[in-house]
């Protein structure tokens, strides 16, 4: 059960997203929290206006892109490579290590495929970031054993295939990470 200051917040990080909405009715919308609160997502359909409406709220970079590949939030940390930039600035390296929270906010045509949209939240973030994340299946280094022979004694590896995100950057964003409030 959430402490009331956490709902509360959850409930100001809303509230302030509200207020920040754009007047058209499709747009999408990334708000960097000063204040983070607990972190959740809420999808919305309303056929009468013709909107969905997709509210990631408190969440990390790498926490936002996992929603968008459709990845479990769970998905485990040491399975998310960042390449030419600093992955603490988009991944905690340790347990309760601040990083910079998001909210995010992406409101389409309520017959948007899940598909559509979630491409839409990737080429937002990568423009936002300027990073690009895909998916990869990569072999590594699942274990070792030793193995004895007439020769001697060796080592065996064991090979794994595993699911990786990886993050590349493209371009310097430090600039644009210090935006407090950026509609697209």
């Amino acid at each position: 059960m959430s402490s009331p200051i956490s709902e509360n917040s959850a409930q100001s990080a809303m509230k302030y997203i509200k207020k920040e909405r754009p007047a058209q009715r499709y747009y999408s919308l990334m708000i960097r929290l000063l204040e983070p609160s607990e972190s959740f997502s809420m999808v919305v359909r309303n056929d009468i206006i013709d909107v969905l409406r997709i509210s990631l709220i408190n969440m990390t970079v790498h926490e936002i892109y996992l929603f968008a590949l459709g990845l479990p939030a769970n998905f485990p940390i040491n399975q998310i490579l960042v390449l030419g930039e600093h992955k603490e600035q988009f991944i905690p390296i340790e347990k309760g290590e601040g990083v910079s929270t998001y909210c995010y906010e992406l409101a389409v045509p309520a017959r948007t495929e899940r598909e559509e949209y979630r491409q839409r939240i990737l080429n937002d973030l990568n423009k936002h970031f300027g990073i690009e994340v895909t998916l990869e299946r990569l072999t590594i280094v699942k274990d070792s054993r030793k193995v004895l022979s007439i020769a001697g004694e060796s080592l065996e590896l064991i090979w794994e295939e595993q699911l990786m995100m990886i993050m590349k950057a493209k371009e310097v964003v430090r600039e644009k990470q210090e935006l407090t409030l950026e509609k697209y």
